[in-house]
């Protein structure tokens, strides 16, 4: 990109052109944002997103030392900034016009990434619970696999957990077919990810307040269904003389009971034997017939 006919004496608004020409990061969060939510046309930078996140807006404006006015739509709130300088800046870091083709994460430096990371979470990912169980589902969505791949790799270097990218068939509002790409999380591991990002955050680091507080809720639940955790796996496995492991092995693998089945027979919450699950090791298998259907 060029930049011959640039004049800031024809810019109404100002704001700090050269913001991602250097690493920090809050620099770090608004790229991995505006990696998910941010739109590039010629020599503006633009965000459209929720009302009910538009304070998110006014501290990436904040940051960004910038005068640019954020509209108000009937259903969303846009920040739009023109300078070709900081288009550059965002352009030499991989963010190009066509949000399809950004197909490889720039190189963040190390300390940097998991703020990159909840940049991206907060504008194409999420952090809920699963209906009907006490488990956190946390995850990315994007149109290119090659990038999802990428940001999977990248958490398995920081948090050691790698999960495969999937492929979901979507129906646009115009009914068209098309593929979209999910990188997924779920229970402990979803914990572990989500503490990586949101977690520790000082006090002039950015966020979106809502999931946030979403990660807040999260770790009290699972401090509290851990909290008894072991105790009670003891006592069952005294009461029937096998290891945990063992017990599940038999019940979910031999017998071929599901999770509520089980949950009954031991007396514990279904989401304990989620847990417990996985914490052994043991596997969905992927087409399965559960007696007493």
């Amino acid at each position: 990109m060029s930049t011959p006919s640039f004049s800031r004496n024809r810019l109404k608004y100002s704001v700090n052109e050269k913001f991602f020409d250097k690493w920090n990061s809050q620099m770090a969060y608004v790229l991995g944002f505006s990696y998910s939510d941010g739109n590039i046309y010629k020599t503006s930078l633009a965000w459209d997103i929720q009302k009910r996140d538009k304070k998110l807006l006014l501290k990436i404006k904040a940051v960004m030392n910038s005068t640019y006015p954020i509209i108000e739509r009937p259903h969303s709130v846009r920040l739009r900034m023109s300078n070709q300088i900081l288009i550059n800046g965002a352009f030499n870091k991989g963010l190009i016009e066509k949000k399809s083709k950004r197909m490889s994460l720039p190189n963040i430096p190390k300390r940097f990434v998991s703020h990159f990371v909840r940049g991206f979470l907060d504008g194409d990912g999420w952090i809920v619970k699963r209906n009907n169980r006490n488990e956190v589902d946390l995850g990315f969505v994007s149109g290119n696999r090659i990038f999802l791949e990428e940001l999977s790799n990248l958490i398995y270097k920081n948090v050691g957990i790698l999960r495969k990218v999937r492929e979901k068939d979507k129906i646009t509002p115009n009914g068209y077919k098309s593929i979209t790409y999910l990188l997924e999380y779920y229970s402990n591991n979803a914990i572990k990810v989500a503490n990586w990002v949101y977690g520790n955050l000082s006090s002039k680091e950015i966020f979106l307040e809502r999931k946030y507080k979403n990660y807040l809720e999260f770790v009290k639940l699972y401090k509290y269904l851990n909290s008894g955790k072991n105790e009670i796996i003891r006592k069952l496995q005294k009461v029937l003389g096998k290891s945990m492991k063992d017990i599940l092995q038999e019940l979910y693998v031999d017998k071929h009971m599901n999770a509520v089945q089980i949950a009954d027979i031991l007396e514990v919450h279904s989401s304990s034997i989620y847990r417990w699950l996985s914490n052994n090791g043991i596997k969905y298998p992927v087409h399965r017939k559960y007696l007493y259907e």
